[in-house]
């Protein structure tokens, strides 16, 4: 029961952006339980999220050894493989995974994201074509589907997926992001001519190529920042309310400038949260 506890900490600080503290309370952990394959997973995905590549792998590697044939050992097994551009590796750990658990989604979406970042979109677009047509309620397939459209000249298919994934999602992060980098891409292309160097130069921007430095993503970030700021909003609108009690029966005369000073901060609050978006 305490191990469960444990691991359910770990993802509940992961799900917050707090990665650095998961993978704090994580690697004590597995000191003393190295064959918990399931800890060995949220240290690769806390690792992966501090941009600790080696590190990623390492703990990838562990859970793998441990779980050879386990579609989510080799499911993060590719996720670090990729991020420090081993790409063959990375495309047959996540074609494993797909063969373990071929109704999957997630682990055919990770194959062709390997394949994205090995700067072969004709083969994710043509692996995944199939796949969301049977899943096509899974929002990150339907971004990941977009963009290798978008990469092998199909802007218009490509916006269709993206489309499809905001419906299923309105606030999903990833489709967003994919729609102002297609905007951007778009923005010079007048022909055919420079619209398949759109489309080139969009590919070229997906792949990771070996040693090259990580670009920390942006949602952990924003997913604590959002968390801070409605746990600030609550507490804001919490005196609030207390004052207003306290004034309304006499216990104490609560100053203006208190109340204009709580109004400020929870409108701070609130739009700080507002701009770090919805949950995912």
């Amino acid at each position: 029961m305490q191990t469960e506890l444990l691991l359910a900490e770990a993802d509940a600080l992961l799900a917050r952006g707090r990665a650095h503290n998961a993978e704090r309370l994580l690697a004590p952990f597995v000191g003393r339980e190295p064959e918990n394959v399931g800890a060995w997973h949220l240290i690769t995905r806390a690792r992966l999220e501090l941009a600790d590549r080696a590190g990623a792998l390492a703990a990838a590697q562990a859970a793998w050894h441990l779980d050879p044939y386990g579609a989510e050992s080799l499911f993060w097994l590719s996720h670090a493989r990729s991020r420090l551009g081993d790409h063959a590796e990375a495309i047959a750990a996540a074609a494993a995974a797909c063969r373990e658990d071929p109704g999957n989604p997630r682990l055919h979406n990770r194959l062709a994201e390997a394949q994205l970042a090995a700067g072969l979109p004709t083969d994710a677009a043509e692996g995944l074509r199939c796949v969301v047509d049977m899943a096509g309620y899974d929002p990150d397939l339907l971004v990941t589907y977009g963009q290798a459209l978008f990469a092998i000249g199909r802007p218009l298919s490509a916006r269709e997926a993206l489309g499809k994934a905001l419906a299923i999602d309105f606030g999903h992060a990833g489709a967003r992001a994919a729609l102002r980098a297609f905007d951007k891409s778009m923005s010079t292309a007048v022909d055919a001519a420079s619209l398949a160097l759109a489309a080139d130069e969009f590919a070229e921007s997906l792949r990771i190529h070996p040693g090259q430095p990580v670009r920390r993503r942006p949602g952990a970030a924003r997913a604590a920042l959002r968390h801070f700021s409605r746990v600030a909003l609550i507490w804001f609108l919490a005196v609030f309310t207390l004052a207003g009690i306290l004034e309304t029966f006499e216990v104490m005369t609560v100053p203006t400038s208190l109340y204009f000073a709580l109004l400020c901060a929870v409108g701070a609050a609130g739009c700080i949260s507002a701009a770090a978006g919805p949950p995912r």
